[in-house]
C-alpha cells in the first residue's frame, strides 16, 4: 500500500512536470513566433541586427583607438565587452516587458508570470549568445587571430551575464509596474552603461580613485572574465564572482517575492 502510494506521488510529480515543460516550449514557440515572425528570416534578423551593430561600431571605434588596452586588434577587444554586454542588455529588457506584454495568457490558471519570464529568459538567452557567438567567431576567421581561448571564463562571462538579466529583468517587472517614471529613469540610464561597463577599456587602466567606485559596477566583472577568456595574459585579480552571482541572485529572489506578494498590483499595470 505504501510503495503504491508513493508510486502513485512520483507519476503525479512526472505528470505535472511534464505539464510545464510543454507549457514553457508553448510560451517559447510563441515568443519567437510573436516576435520574429513564423519564417526562419524573421528570427535570422534578430541575430543579424546585432552583429552588424557590434561589425560598426567596431570599424568606427578602431579608427579612433588603434591601440587596444589588450592585444593589437581593436574590433576583437571591443567585441568582446560590447558582446557580453549586450547579451546582459537584451536579456534584461526583454525580461522587463513580460507580464507587461503577456496580460491577456496570465488568465488562464496553467500560465503563471514564472513561466513567461521563463519563456522570454530561454529565447533571448539563446539568441544572444547566438548572436555574440557568431560575430567572435566571424572576428576571429576574418582576421586570421588564433587566440587560445580559455572557454571556462567564456562560459562563466555568459552565466554571469545571463543571471545579470534576469535578475534585474525579474526585479523591473515590478518597479515598471508600480512606477512609469522609473521605468523611464532606467530606460535612459541602461543605455549609456556600456560607457562605464569596461567595453571601451580594462578596469586596471582606470586611475585607482575611481576604480573603488567603478568595482561596484557588477557588469564591469562581466566583461573582464570575457576578455580573460581571449587574453591569456590578462589576470583580472579585480573580478569577484561571489559579488556578481549575489547581485544576480538577491535581485531575481526580490523580483520572484515582488511579483507573488503583488501579482495583482503587476496585472493591474498603469
Amino acid at each position: 500500500m505504501i510503495e503504491w502510494a508513493r508510486m502513485s506521488a512520483r507519476r503525479e510529480r512526472e505528470t505535472l512536470v511534464g505539464v510545464q515543460v510543454r507549457v514553457l516550449f508553448a510560451l517559447v514557440m510563441r515568443e519567437m513566433i510573436t516576435r520574429y515572425g513564423r519564417s526562419a528570416g524573421g528570427y535570422a534578423w534578430a541575430i543579424i541586427e546585432p552583429l552588424a551593430t557590434i561589425a560598426l561600431l567596431s570599424a568606427v571605434f578602431s579608427a579612433i583607438a588603434r591601440h587596444p588596452s589588450l592585444g593589437t586588434n581593436f574590433p576583437i577587444f571591443f567585441a568582446t565587452g560590447y558582446g557580453i554586454f549586450h547579451v546582459y542588455k537584451d536579456i534584461s529588457g526583454s525580461v522587463s516587458a513580460a507580464v507587461q506584454s503577456n496580460r491577456a495568457l496570465l488568465a488562464f490558471p496553467r500560465i503563471s508570470m514564472l513561466d513567461v519570464i521563463l519563456a522570454r529568459f530561454v529565447l533571448q538567452t539563446v539568441t544572444s549568445l547566438m548572436a555574440f557567438s557568431a560575430i567572435m567567431t566571424g572576428l576571429l576567421l576574418y582576421y586570421d587571430m588564433h587566440m587560445p581561448l580559455d572557454f571556462r571564463a567564456i562560459f562563466a562571462a555568459c552565466a554571469y551575464a545571463a543571471l545579470l538579466g534576469v535578475g534585474i529583468g525579474a526585479l523591473n517587472c515590478v518597479l515598471f509596474a508600480f512606477s512609469p517614471t522609473y521605468q523611464r529613469v532606467f530606460n535612459l540610464v541602461n543605455r549609456p552603461l556600456f560607457l562605464i561597463s569596461g567595453v571601451f577599456f580594462i578596469f586596471e587602466d582606470v586611475p585607482a580613485d575611481l576604480q573603488q567606485y567603478l568595482w561596484w559596477n557588477p557588469l564591469i566583472h562581466v566583461t573582464a572574465t570575457m576578455r580573460t577568456g581571449f587574453y591569456p595574459e590578462y589576470h583580472a585579480a579585480f573580478v569577484s564572482p561571489v559579488y556578481v552571482l549575489l547581485v544576480a541572485l538577491t535581485t531575481l529572489t526580490l523580483g520572484v517575492l515582488l511579483l507573488r506578494v503583488w501579482r495583482g498590483k503587476v496585472l493591474e499595470g498603469d
